[in-house]
């Protein structure tokens, strides 16, 4: 997935929450993909991997809320 996002506008940011949540279920069902995901975000936030693994559910989790009500 490309970020395609004017991240300087911050205020007019929004995504389309079925693409995302289609793409994180992609990345959650390859054990793989989702290591090295993972991984890729320890290493660039300073989280450790528990903490990414969290907050990827949790996304994963508001995502499909978010879809449900649309």
């Amino acid at each position: 997935m490309q970020n395609e996002y004017d991240l300087q506008n911050i205020e007019n940011f929004k995504i389309n929450p079925h693409v995302w949540l289609q793409t994180l279920l992609a990345i959650a069902g390859d054990k793989e993909k989702k290591k090295e995901v993972i991984q890729t975000i320890v290493g660039q936030s300073g989280l450790s991997p528990e903490q990414v693994e969290m907050i990827f559910a949790s996304t994963i989790n508001v995502l499909i809320n978010e879809t449900r009500s649309n």
